[in-house]
């Protein structure tokens, strides 16, 4: 598989420097699919190891989030700006970032779910986890010597000891950069940045998403495809927000539900063959109802 890497330079709707690897397979299948994975929080765009050979493929396109990646150190520089300091947004799509054109708008067949956070204000728990993230990020390890230090550290981690060993390679390689002054490594979305995202006054990661999601499924024009662990990592306290997105999927006209049995919420890490089977089960949901619109 070929890859190549894209940046989309700054726009009057995202002032960073977007970063962007688009995956070619050796024999790319001219009206399959055109993928566009975005990563969750913390972590990095490379996910090459979640894609199944057998799914029909055009290409796809894994993006940054600005503040995280390969994309951190093209914005370096504006991070470190009072404005953006604590920055740590979840990207959105806009259309004209990776087309040069904002007339040109992405039009999506449907949209993949791997173990959403959505996290309702009014829930008693989405207090509990917004405090117990921003915990674990203000508390967590964020500098080591070398990448071979780290790699060594984060694989006897408890949150880390658990994952495939290609997903720690390539967090190593790819969620860590060097420091400004070269004498170590450094995550590249900062421990500011990341505790910000969950306990700053203006953190939007609970009510928009949600807001945003409710839209979808009032709408049911775009088949949500909803992969979900409830056995995860928070001993319960998601699992009544994860009920809800479920409920709410199976009550779509094309939507679907599937539920891992292993792998918590850090499932597409852990356990990445059981994620690829999924992601083809949900597109091959999809290629089944666009052949039925067909008939």
């Amino acid at each position: 598989m070929d890859s190549q890497l894209h940046v989309a330079e700054p726009s009057p709707t995202c002032p960073f420097r977007v970063e962007g690897v688009q995956y070619i397979p050796d024999s790319p299948c001219e009206d399959g699919f055109t993928l566009i994975f975005l990563h969750a929080m913390s972590l990095h765009k490379v996910a090459n190891y979640l894609l199944a050979s057998s799914t029909r493929i055009r290409d796809v396109w894994s993006i940054d989030n600005p503040s995280h990646g390969r994309s951190s150190v093209l914005n370096q520089k504006l991070l470190a700006t009072p404005p953006y300091r604590e920055y740590c947004k979840m990207m959105l799509l806009h259309d004209q970032e990776f087309t040069g054109s904002s007339k040109t708008r992405l039009n999506f067949t449907s949209l993949i779910l791997l173990d959403a956070a959505l996290l309702p204000p009014e829930f008693p728990t989405t207090s509990f986890l917004s405090n117990l993230f921003g915990k674990i990020a203000s508390a967590k390890r964020d500098k080591w010597p070398t990448r071979a230090a780290a790699h060594e550290n984060l694989a006897a981690h408890p949150a880390f000891k658990t994952w495939d060993p290609r997903a720690l390679r390539l967090f190593v390689d790819c969620a860590l950069r060097d420091s400004g002054s070269g004498s170590e490594v450094v995550l590249s979305c900062s421990r500011a940045q990341e505790t910000g995202f969950y306990l700053s006054p203006a953190a939007d990661y609970k009510a928009r998403p949600v807001e945003i999601f409710a839209e979808l499924i009032r709408a049911d024009e775009i088949p949500i495809h909803a992969i979900v662990c409830l056995k995860d990592e928070y001993k319960g306290k998601a699992l009544p927000s994860k009920e809800l997105q479920i409920a709410q999927v199976k009550g779509t006209t094309r939507g679907s539900v599937q539920i891992l049995d292993r792998g918590g919420h850090m499932f597409p890490q852990v356990e990445p063959a059981l994620c690829a089977d999924a992601i083809q089960r949900a597109l091959a949901s999809v290629v089944a109802e666009n052949k039925k619109a067909r008939l």
